[in-house]
């Protein structure tokens, strides 16, 4: 990229040539701005100052390109006059319009992602609410599940207690256990999914708390890069990529996030099975001892009852 004279050196007839200009920091900026996934319209105006500036360049330096030595003996070398210099304010304004624009455009982008994340968590807290619903209804369906063997054990004592007035006594001290152990059990089902709750509730704040946090980080972030995009493009371009793997960051921190809770809800399930299946191992062998004493006391009032008849 070479140099040109200024309409100040052209006014003071200076021999020597200033290296660079307002327009010597752009070239280029079309291609950059392209890859940002700016408008075609702001990329063609933005080529077309590109070509503006070179031919003002060349028409400065003197120097021909093979068209212009053609066109040398056409048309006389330009001269810069009050309007020209007026027309290249002028330009050198707009292409100042055109970048503002360009930041906002980009402006406007992140905005979009920022927004489709949050509904994207939204979304994935959705998911959650349906699914500790789904679980609710599971155990409402496993209590009423409990709820009609347990009537359907007590028609069964019923129908034993016709049998015997003494067995009718054992099943129905049997039947207050097994309903006090029942009650017991419900109580502490009930407190269990009581704490389960109060966990989950405590995790989801502290997520909201922690993506509230990162969400405040990013804000602030993005307003230093802005204040970088304004003093430097390649300052901005390196502020860019660290907000970007910050962003992989942080979604790695949420995926890790959810696959703890899930991996906690899944081991507290395991954990309340295991109590289960152990209070009912509990139950049957306590039945069984108490259905095998009263077999045992039975047969002893035979045999006695036999004795008896053979005394007489």
């Amino acid at each position: 990229m070479g140099s040109y004279r200024t309409w100040e050196d052209l006014d003071d007839e200076a021999p020597a040539a200033r290296p660079g200009g307002p327009a010597a920091g752009v070239d280029g900026i079309a291609d950059a701005v392209a890859s940002l996934g700016a408008p075609a319209e702001l990329i063609d105006l933005l080529r077309r100052k590109e070509e503006l500036e070179a031919q003002l360049r060349q028409f400065a330096e003197g120097v021909p390109t093979p068209e212009d030595a053609r066109r040398a003996k056409c048309f006389p070398v330009k001269v810069h006059t009050r309007e020209s210099r007026i027309e290249e304010r002028r330009l050198r304004r707009r292409d100042e319009v055109l970048a503002l624009i360009a930041q906002r455009s980009l402006e406007r982008a992140r905005l979009e992602r920022v927004r489709a994340e949050a509904e994207r968590q939204a979304r994935l807290r959705q998911l959650e609410l349906s699914l500790l619903a789904r679980i609710e209804a599971e155990q409402r369906e496993q209590a009423q599940r409990r709820a009609l063997e347990q009537a359907t054990l007590k028609r069964r004592r019923q129908v034993e207690q016709e049998e015997a007035r003494e067995q009718s006594r054992q099943e129905a001290e049997r039947v207050a256990r097994a309903d006090a152990l029942a009650a017991a059990r419900r109580e502490s089902q009930v407190a269990e999914d009581a704490r389960l709750a109060a966990e989950r509730e405590a995790l989801l704040e502290r997520w909201e708390a922690e993506l509230a946090v990162a969400l405040a980080r990013a804000r602030r972030e993005h307003q230093q890069q802005r204040t970088a995009l304004e003093r430097d493009e390649e300052i901005r371009r390196a502020a860019l990529a660290c907000r970007s793997a910050d962003l992989r960051a942080r979604r790695a921190l949420e995926e890790q996030l959810e696959m703890a809770q899930r991996a906690a809800d899944r081991r507290l399930r395991l954990e309340r099975n295991a109590r289960r299946r152990e209070e009912q191992r509990a139950f049957e062998s306590r039945r069984d001892e108490t259905m095998r004493a009263a077999s045992t006391r039975r047969a002893e009032a035979r045999r006695r009852e036999q004795v008896a008849n053979g005394g007489r």
